[in-house]
């Protein structure tokens, strides 16, 4: 990626991120006490409103929405004390869920965090940030031959985001990459507890599975436990049911949501331009470091094939698209895959995770990793949610953390050694008219044509019988080829001509029965 950045020499650098201050106590009838807001007596409901109306009545009464989607139908809210008469006056029904929030907490607090005194049985309570972060790097001690830590970057505050690689092969091209992160959103605690246990199962069980010791051997895995560290440090000392990272807006509110941040359809429906709420999508694509940094780990990684971004809770299976109810051109992929990897994850503790594309499952969102590495990075895209579907939500109780785990594990590991076509990956940079684009496709053939195409047309299906594959695109035509090298890039430089039009373009690059993903770009 960085030898077409260099050539191009288009694209501007991003600015860093300032600290951030703390945040004022956020939501009615949330008391600081020592430094925390508590929550007694806040209630978490399911609630039915039938129309707009009682919708809008529901979302005045609740400072924080739990469930996915806002919309007529059900949809779990957390109401202070002694707004559930507010709700019986509007006339909504609803199910309570949690009567009191606090006494959950409460009992979560008594156990988090232990560490020498709990040795052994590491995943029966929940884990700090550092606690996490020194796991991986006793995790990497005990297989130091294949598997190392690493630094994706650094948050708004400063602190480190890790991970840690772990494979038997040399990483690069001609080895697939798998990438799991959890914790864009800081108060789904489970799901760091469940991606540092993907990576404590690969390391314990290599040379122990023969199957699983293959697998390690032939793909390399890379494991984020927690992306958004300084939420998720703010939900252990502040607010336990804070959501989005640490940014101060400057303007009283603080946060973007970093699962609304990534730059494919960023700004869309399902997401928000308001700094107040939960669903704050930021000022412009890739503005927080920590999108930043996983983007940037993405671009140095064009081998990474397969992506699962972790979170909870709903227990679902998801794929491409949150930001369209149109399906994928890889539905017919996606439909039977994600259906065996909820498969999987049954077979473990007979729990039911469904399967499906996001839009339809779970509700319309815009600026999501998955639909991010889908189409901008030419992997197979998932979001898992974990457990459960209501009962507890985000205060899942430290009992199930270790069940959760390990039937993700079993899905993420079906996903991993899936045979999967490994799509070529095209990357383009910006068109300005008089400059120079680059365009520079990954995954090829070594020394295979491969073929640049691009049309103003749209989407559309065109098969190309000399090659026999089918583009994505509607009345193509060529740009021009070049023949990848031995690690399976080709490179074309083309000047974009000083009269072009400000239009939409669609770019496909193509071998011999191998296609890449859609670049979208505007001519400038």
């Amino acid at each position: 990626m960085h030898r077409l950045l260099a050539a191009a020499a288009l694209l501007a650098s991003l600015c860093t991120a300032t600290a951030a201050q703390p945040a004022p106590p956020a939501g009615p009838g949330a008391e600081p006490v020592d430094g925390r807001l508590r929550f007694d007596g806040h209630a978490i409901v399911r609630a039915t409103p039938r129309n707009e109306a009682e919708l809008n009545a529901l979302l005045r009464l609740t400072p924080d929405v739990w469930s996915h989607g806002v919309g007529v139908g059900p949809i779990d809210v957390r109401l202070a004390a002694g707004d559930l008469a507010a709700l019986d006056a509007a006339g909504i029904a609803y199910e309570l869920l949690i009567p009191d929030v606090q006494q959950l907490i409460d009992r979560e607090s008594r156990t988090a965090g232990r560490g020498e005194a709990n040795a052994g049985l590491w995943f029966e309570d929940y884990k700090t940030y550092d606690q996490i972060n020194a796991y991986l790097d006793e995790l990497a001690a005990l297989q130091p031959g294949i598997a190392t830590v690493f630094t994706v970057g650094t948050s708004v505050e400063g602190r480190t985001i890790k991970g840690i690689q772990i494979t038997g092969a040399a990483p690069g091209p001609g080895v697939p990459g798998v990438l799991f992160n959890g914790v864009q959103h800081a108060r789904e605690w489970v799901a760091g507890m469940t991606t540092t246990y993907i990576a404590d199962q690969l390391i314990r069980q290599y040379g122990v599975d023969p199957a699983l010791t293959a697998l390690v051997d032939s793909r390399v895995f890379y494991i984020i436990p927690i992306v958004n560290v300084d939420g998720y440090v703010y939900t252990w000392t502040s607010n336990r049911l804070w959501r989005k990272n640490r940014r101060n807006n400057g303007n009283g509110t603080f946060g973007i949501d970093l699962n609304r941040n990534w730059s494919y359809k960023w700004g869309g429906v399902g997401s928000s331009h308001n700094p107040g709420s939960d669903l704050y999508c930021g000022t412009g694509p890739f503005s927080e470091p920590e999108t930043i940094a996983l983007r940037d780990f993405l671009l140095d990684r064009p081998w990474i094939v397969r992506h699962v971004d972790i979170h909870s809770y709903s227990q679902y299976v998801l794929y491409p698209w949150a930001w369209t109810p149109s399906p994928s051109i890889d539905g017919g992929v996606y439909t039977p895959l994600a259906q065996e990897i909820a498969n999987a994850i049954r077979a473990v503790h007979n729990v039911t995770y469904s399967p499906g594309p996001w839009y339809s499952r779970l509700y319309p969102s815009s600026g999501v990793m998955q639909d991010y590495t889908y189409q901008e990075r030419a992997a197979w895209g998932f979001t898992f949610e974990l457990r459960d579907t209501g009962q507890y939500g985000f205060l899942l109780p430290a009992s199930q953390i270790l069940p959760t785990a390990e039937e993700i594990f079993a899905g993420a590991m079906h996903l991993a050694q899936a045979g999967l076509e490994t799509r070529m990956l095209l990357e383009a940079t910006g068109l300005v008219r008089g400059g120079q684009a680059a365009l520079e496709s990954h995954r090829g053939a070594p020394g295979a044509r491969t073929y640049f195409v691009y049309t103003f047309n749209g989407y559309g299906s065109t098969f190309v019988p000399q090659l026999n594959v089918t583009l994505n695109l509607n009345q193509p035509t060529l740009i021009g080829s070049a023949t990848a090298d031995q690690q399976g890039v080709a490179t074309l430089l083309r000047r974009i001509p000083s009269n072009a039009p400000p239009i939409d373009i669609l770019i496909q690059s193509v071998q011999s029965e191998k296609r890449s993903n859609v670049v979208e770009r505007t001519i400038e």
